[in-house]
C-alpha cells in the first residue's frame, strides 16, 4: 500500500493548482493553523470550495440540485466541486489527514446526481460534500466500443451523445439519475436482458483511494477491488471516471402504456408469465407503476421497451399486454434519451419534495405469483388509505421482472458482490416510490412504508416467496442491503476494505450510505 509521502510525490508531477504539491506536513500544519478542513481545502483548491453562504451561488445551486427535500436540508460547511481527477485526489488526501488527526468538520459525503433520497446518503451537515457534477465529460472511443465518463454525469447527458452516434451503454432508465451511484449499487437497464447490469459492463474504473492515491480497477488492475465497487457503492473510495462498454443501436420501440385498475389481475398473469427465464425476451424491458394519488388508487402505467427495432409492434412478449384495455399509450420507435426523458417527465412532480425509496424482493413462483402480488396490492392500498391526510401524498409502486437469464450474465464479466449468484430463481423487485411536502410528516410515512415492507416480506416467507436480496439503489435508510449480498460476500467486502482503506475513512470518516458494519 503506497503511503502518503508516495502518493504526494506523485501528486508534485500531475498537480496543476499550485507549483509545489503539498506534503503530510504542510497540511498538518495548515490543518492545525486553521482548525478547519474547508479552509485548507481553499487554500490548496482556491475557486473550488463554497461556502454555506446564501450569497454563495456555487453553494446554493448544488444544494438546490439534490432531488429529494431531505437532502436540500443539510448544510455542509462547504462545497468542494474538484473539475479533475488530481481535484478529487488532494481532496481525499486532506481530508483523510484531517479526519485522523481529529480535526472538526472533516468528515465528509460524495455526490454526482444526488438522487438518492435519504438525508445523510450524499450531504452532511457540518462536513464536506465533494460535488462531483462538473467531471461530466464523455468521450467515446475511435472504436466506438468504450465511452469514458465522468461521475457526476446524469444519464441524459451521457445519452444524447451516445443516441447521436447510434450507440448505446447498459445505464439506468430516468435521465436525472446519476452515474457512478447507479453503476456502483448495481444498475438494472433496458439492455440488461441482452447484457446484464450495468456495473458487470464497465471496462474499468479510474478510483482514489482513501489515502488519495489514483488507480485503476479492472480485471487485471486491482481485480478485488474492481469485483468489490460492483456493489460495494461508497465504501472503499471515489470513482473518477467510467470506461464503460458501447454498442450499436438504432432506433427501437418504447413507450408507456396506461391501463385501468380493474385490470391489474390479467396484468397479474401477464407478469408471472414475462419473468421466467424460459421464455424471456432479451429485447424486453418493462417497468410497471401503481399510482395512488392523495391516497386515492388512480392508474396502472407500464414503461415499456422493446430494444429490437427491426420488428414490428407489438412483438410476441408484449402482445398480451398490449391485448389488455387502455387508457393512452405512446409507444413509437426513438432513441433511448427519448424514453428515460419520457420517464423523467412522468416523475418530475416530486423534485424538490420529501421522497423515500423502500424495496423488497421475491421469487417468481407461478402458481402463486398473481395471487401474491394481489395481495401486495392490498397491502399497499391499506397503506394508501391510512396516509390519506398526508400533504401531497403520491405513492407508486412499481414491479419490475429479475429472472435468472439476466442477473447470471455477471459470471462472464468477473462478477460482482450483489450475491445474486446464489441463486437460482426468476425474481420480481418491488418498488415503493413516496413523495410529499412536509417534513412533519416524515415519521409518519417513513412508519407507514416499513411496517408495509415487513408485511409484505412476511406474506412472502410464508408462501416460500421471500428472498433476502435488498437492491441497494432503491433501498430504504433502515434496510441493510450489504447484508442481503450473503455472508460470504460481506466478508470479503470487509477484507477488501481494511487492504485498501485501513484506518476506514470511508467507513467512519464518510458516515452517508450503506455501510459494511465495520
Amino acid at each position: 500500500m503506497p503511503s502518503f509521502f508516495h502518493t504526494l510525490a506523485f501528486l508534485a508531477l500531475i498537480l496543476p493548482v499550485y507549483t509545489a504539491a503539498p506534503d503530510r506536513k504542510a497540511i498538518l500544519a495548515q490543518l492545525k493553523r486553521n482548525a478547519s478542513c474547508c479552509a485548507v481545502l481553499d487554500f490548496y483548491l482556491p475557486g473550488k470550495v463554497h461556502s454555506n453562504n446564501i450569497l454563495d451561488l456555487g453553494y446554493q445551486s448544488s444544494q438546490q440540485s439534490f432531488w429529494s427535500a431531505q437532502e436540500q436540508s443539510l448544510k455542509p460547511n462547504c462545497i468542494v466541486i474538484p473539475t479533475s481527477t488530481q481535484n478529487v485526489s488532494v481532496v481525499v488526501t486532506i481530508l483523510s489527514i484531517g479526519y485522523q488527526a481529529g480535526i472538526n468538520g472533516c468528515q465528509f459525503a460524495v455526490r454526482g446526481a444526488g438522487h438518492t433520497p435519504q438525508a445523510g446518503a450524499a450531504n452532511i451537515n457540518g462536513g464536506v460534500t465533494i460535488d462531483l457534477q462538473s467531471m461530466n465529460q464523455v468521450t467515446v472511443s475511435s472504436s466506438q466500443k468504450i465511452a469514458s465518463i465522468g461521475p457526476g454525469n446524469r444519464w441524459g447527458n451521457v445519452y444524447t451523445i451516445l443516441d447521436n452516434l447510434n450507440l448505446a451503454m447498459v445505464g439506468g432508465r430516468v435521465t436525472p439519475v446519476g452515474v457512478g451511484g447507479l453503476v456502483t449499487g448495481g444498475g438494472v437497464s433496458f439492455f440488461s436482458g441482452r447484457y446484464g447490469l450495468a456495473c458487470d459492463n464497465i471496462q474499468s474504473f479510474e478510483f482514489v483511494l482513501a489515502n488519495g492515491t489514483i488507480t485503476t480497477l479492472s480485471p487485471t488492475s486491482n481485480p478485488t477491488l474492481f469485483r468489490a465497487i460492483k456493489g460495494g457503492s461508497n465504501n472503499f473510495g471515489i470513482v473518477t471516471r467510467l470506461d464503460a462498454k458501447i454498442f450499436p443501436q438504432q432506433a427501437f420501440w418504447g413507450g408507456s402504456i396506461t391501463q385501468p385498475l380493474t385490470d391489474k389481475e390479467a396484468y397479474f398473469d401477464f407478469l408471472k408469465n414475462f419473468t421466467r427465464s424460459e421464455t424471456y425476451d432479451p429485447y424486453a424491458a418493462l417497468i410497471s407503476n401503481f399510482v395512488w394519488v392523495f391516497g386515492i388508487p388512480s392508474f396502472l402505467i407500464h414503461d415499456v421497451v422493446y430494444t429490437n427495432g427491426s420488428t414490428s409492434w407489438p412483438p410476441r412478449a408484449f402482445a398480451p399486454l398490449d391485448a389488455l384495455p387502455k387508457l393512452s399509450t405512446t409507444m413509437r420507435k426513438a432513441k433511448l434519451s427519448s424514453f428515460t426523458d419520457e420517464i423523467a417527465g412522468s416523475s418530475s412532480v416530486t423534485n424538490g419534495q420529501n421522497n423515500l425509496f423502500v424495496t423488497a424482493t421475491f421469487v417468481n413462483d407461478v402458481d402463486q405469483s398473481p395471487e401474491y402480488m394481489a395481495e401486495i396490492y392490498e397491502l399497499a392500498d391499506a397503506t394508501a388509505q391510512s396516509l390519506i391526510s398526508v400533504v401531497g401524498l403520491v405513492i407508486t409502486m412499481t414491479f419490475q421482472p429479475l429472472p435468472h437469464v439476466i442477473y447470471s450474465k455477471s459470471t462472464s464479466t468477473g462478477g460482482n458482490v450483489l450475491g445474486l449468484d446464489r441463486f437460482t430463481d426468476d425474481l420480481i423487485n418491488v418498488l415503493f416510490v413516496v413523495s410529499w411536502q412536509l417534513p412533519t410528516d416524515n415519521p409518519r410515512v417513513e412508519q407507514g412504508l416499513k411496517a408495509l415492507v415487513e408485511s409484505i416480506n412476511d406474506r412472502a416467507k410464508e408462501r416460500g416467496m421471500f428472498n433476502e436480496f435488498v437492491y441497494l439503489n432503491y433501498a430504504a435508510e433502515w434496510q441493510d442491503p450489504i447484508q442481503g449480498y450473503g455472508e460470504e460476500n460481506v466478508r470479503f467486502l470487509k477484507s477488501v476494505s481494511r487492504r485498501f482503506d485501513p484506518n476506514g475513512l470511508f467507513q467512519k470518516g464518510v458516515p452517508g450510505g450503506f455501510k459494511l458494519g465495520m
